[in-house]
């Protein structure tokens, strides 16, 4: 307020020779509107300093931008919270928008990232066949485990598995790419190399170090017998979890690396001079949509992971488990129309 006051004190000390000056009267009305309807002079809300300091919900990425950044600012943001605890009312609760849906996922999970905690459950727990859900772990510990200067080399054993996304066996690719490639096209050749390699650069079980990264994350329906995801035979599946547990590593990973799942956001990934085409339906059905990996078997069905913007600054998770194959995009999609 001190600018303020001296200028109008000024204005009072020399009445006189302001007195015919229209332009100096005009900025003290200016600064009087200014005051009495946007505060000019007040104290910031200081509930919104941190987070217009990194990113407001009303700039929310759309489009083309830099997720990791939006992902980062809204964990370190005062809008992202300790799951709510029940408040004591005598008021009868509302129904829920979920109350009559019809699914064919055999489980389901709907998670609310900013208010971190889940607004619908079905069967969340149930521990099902992941199929190429598997690849998520997968591509995180590959990540976390094998240097990005690595070439990895895809050898004729990983081109005999299910599938052909058109790599060539001899061919050498940086880890990062062949992550991206593995989570577009869901490539059981691209996952195969990459267990594959590690093992024998580093001596070591790829899948074990899957398995207690699960259980580093708390993931206590999950666990992994290959690094595909493809059933090992007609009654023992790949790898194993629940429709909570995908969402909690998902969650883990856009709190930490976004970076991992970003390339899932693209119809297709032109890499090493070829076309990779993303196996997920629903890019363009589902508008904000934000990543997503999809996951198909005979034992599992058709599951699907996604994490999505619904409106502004918004963003949920959505787990479909045990659904068909057409089915799943269809169960994930109503599941988006009916968050409110």
């Amino acid at each position: 307020m001190k600018p303020l006051k001296n200028l109008l004190n000024n204005f009072w000390n020399n009445q006189k020779k302001w007195q015919n000056s229209i332009p100096y009267l005009l900025v003290i009305v200016f600064f009087a509107f200014a005051i009495s309807n946007y505060g000019l002079f007040q104290k910031p809300n200081s509930s919104l300093v941190g987070l217009n300091n990194q990113t407001s919900v009303s700039s929310v990425c759309t489009g083309r931008c830099d997720f990791q950044n939006f992902f980062s600012s809204l964990f370190s943001s005062q809008l992202f919270s300790q799951p709510a605890t029940e408040s004591i009312s005598s008021a009868e609760p509302n129904p829920s928008p979920f109350d009559n849906i019809q699914l064919e996922a055999k489980a389901a999970y709907v998670f609310d990232v900013l208010k971190n905690q889940p607004i619908f459950e079905f069967n969340a727990e149930a521990q099902l066949p992941l199929a190429s859900l598997t690849k998520i772990m997968t591509a995180l510990v590959a990540k976390e485990k094998l240097p990005p200067y690595l070439l990895v080399t895809i050898t004729k054993e990983a081109i005999l598995q299910e599938g052909d996304e058109g790599f060539l066996a001899g061919e050498q690719w940086p880890v990062s790419d062949l992550i991206d490639a593995m989570l577009v096209s869901s490539s059981n050749d691209a996952a195969f190399a990459l267990n594959e390699e590690f093992n024998k650069d580093f001596s070591g079980d790829f899948v074990s170090l899957m398995n207690e990264k699960a259980k580093e994350l708390n993931l206590t329906q999950t666990y992994f017998l290959n690094a595909t995801g493809l059933d090992l035979s007609q009654n023992v599946s790949g790898g194993y979890g629940s429709a909570k547990d995908i969402a909690k590593l998902l969650l883990f990973i856009i709190k930490n690396d976004f970076s991992l799942i970003e390339a899932t956001r693209l119809n297709s990934l032109i890499s090493h001079s070829r076309e990779f085409k993303n196996t997920n339906q629903v890019i363009n059905d589902i508008p904000g949509f934000i990543a997503g990996k999809t996951g198909f078997s005979d034992l599992a069905g058709g599951n699907l992971a996604i994490v999505v913007n619904k409106g502004y600054g918004r963003p949920f998770i959505i787990v479909v488990l045990g659904s068909t194959y057409s089915g799943r995009f269809n169960d994930v999609k109503t599941l988006y129309n009916l968050i409110p």
